[in-house]
């Protein structure tokens, strides 16, 4: 029956993950299954140089740096290096970017910085310590199955535009762009990033990434458009990886308290950079990973086609059928013991009879089956045997109630009732009645048989 309700069923409309991957439970979750683009994007890059420039294609220059709103980078900022860590593993994504800054200018140092205002960070020396940033993404597979990641979380920091948790952006996704890379966009509202990925070089075994960044609308006054490009080289391993990330700290002469425990300490990447990093029951919740959580397109409930109805509306005609059937058989049977009672009530009343029908013997039987053939050629016909009942002694019988009597009695279907076919009916109606006739009357074929004999019936 249950396959009879499944939309694979010729009765019901078919299943929408016929036409729709979001809906087909045989279609994986996982990234690298639905694009291979992402087996290609994962693994580790760098160095990477990347230029980044304002409007107009003007270097983008060092910023004092406001402890109180953590913003403000007193860094070189029209340029710094860049590795990144990607892992993409089933439905999860993760991202380790490190940004690397070299000192701010002699320039900008020799500034006095505003009140409240530093030209580093930390206890560096401007002009002397670099500095740098890390990003770090953790994504899951959307239930759109079209290869498309979600970003769930982002932890950005030290110190400039730190953040950690789930993204503040409206949204913040990475999709394939064809068969040549990686479009990722970010929606923040007042600042808007895009970015694109794309694979060059022998084995494609180079990153360009190319990303324009905007803030506030055109129209504001602090309108601000940033664009950066860069090109990186995959690296072999994790441990290459690790080796360029230290001397990345010591080339830029980053102050030693800055430099991260793990730096120095681990030989593999932590799986978490930042002071807190989404657990399982996060990104199993609502809305993330699709392996974990409830899909939002669930297939639903099998609905009849055309002619699942008709079907169903012959099944419930079929049914009906059979019950009028047996009302019908019901209420015949009723008739049929209604008019044996009354004609054999009728035969018993012509005869004088008192006692219950199956007392009657053959010989009365006899007796009576001539009486009713008046014509004495040894067989009742329709019309004598109507003339019979219409005497009205045993009550009024409809036209159809006749017509079916007679048709109980010519069991030949002849036309006409002979003796044998008359004691027959007579023994059917004892059935009906109490004392069984039934047993009596065939008890007697002896009786019968001498009654043909003497050729005083048929």
């Amino acid at each position: 029956m249950s396959s009879l309700l499944s939309c694979k069923s010729p009765l019901t409309k078919a299943c929408m993950g016929l036409t729709d991957p979001r809906y087909d439970p045989a279609i994986s979750n996982n990234l690298i299954d639905q694009d291979s683009i992402w087996k290609e994007f994962s693994g580790y890059w760098g160095p990477e140089e990347r230029i980044y420039a304002d409007v107009g294609g003007k270097p983008r220059v060092s910023r004092f740096y406001n402890p109180n709103t953590k913003s403000g980078w007193p860094y070189r900022s029209d340029k710094m290096m860049v590795f990144r860590s990607i892992k993409v593993d089933g439905t999860r994504y993760t991202q380790k970017a490190f940004y690397f800054y070299e000192p701010a200018p002699a320039a900008f140092c020799e500034l006095t910085p505003p009140e409240g205002l530093l030209n580093t960070v930390g206890d560096g020396v401007c002009g002397e310590n670099g500095n740098f940033q890390f990003i770090e993404d953790f994504g899951t597979a959307s239930y759109e199955k079209d290869g498309t990641i979600d970003l769930v979380w982002k932890n950005q920091g030290p110190d400039s535009d730190e953040t950690a948790g789930p993204p503040k952006s409206k949204s913040s996704t990475l999709a394939p762009a064809d068969n040549y890379g990686v479009f990722a966009y970010t929606d923040m509202g007042f600042f808007n990033v895009a970015e694109t990925f794309t694979f060059s070089g022998e084995n494609r075994g180079f990153l360009l990434a190319t990303a324009t960044a905007t803030k506030h609308q055109p129209s504001d006054e602090n309108f601000e458009r940033i664009v950066s490009s860069s090109l990186s080289s995959r690296m072999p391993d994790e441990s290459s990886f690790m080796l360029a990330l230290k001397k990345a700290f010591d080339d830029h002469n980053v102050e030693a308290s800055r430099v991260p425990g793990w730096v120095t300490d681990e030989e593999v990447l932590p799986k978490c950079i930042g002071n807190t990093c989404p657990d399982e029951d996060y990104l199993c919740s609502e809305g993330k990973d699709p392996n974990c959580s409830v899909s939002p397109y669930t297939e639903p409930s099998a609905s009849l086609n055309g002619a699942g109805f008709a079907v169903i509306i012959l099944g419930v005609l079929s049914v009906v059928g059979v019950v009028f059937y047996f009302i019908n058989r019901h209420i015949v049977n009723k008739q049929k013991e209604r008019y044996r009672i009354r004609f054999a009530e009728q035969i018993a009343e012509e005869l004088g009879h008192k006692g219950s029908i199956d007392q009657l013997s053959c010989g009365d039987l006899a007796k009576e089956f001539h009486r009713i053939d008046e014509s004495g050629d040894g067989s009742i016909s329709k019309e004598e045997l109507y003339e019979f009942i219409s005497s009205g002694k045993a009550g009024v019988m409809s036209d159809h109630d006749f017509n079916a009597l007679f048709k109980s009695l010519d069991l030949d279907g002849n036309g006409v009732i002979n003796f044998m076919e008359f004691a027959a009916f007579m023994a059917l109606c004892g059935q009906s009645c109490p004392h069984g006739a039934a047993r009596r009357l065939s008890m007697a074929p002896e009786e019968i048989a001498k009654l043909i004999d003497e050729k005083k019936i048929n």
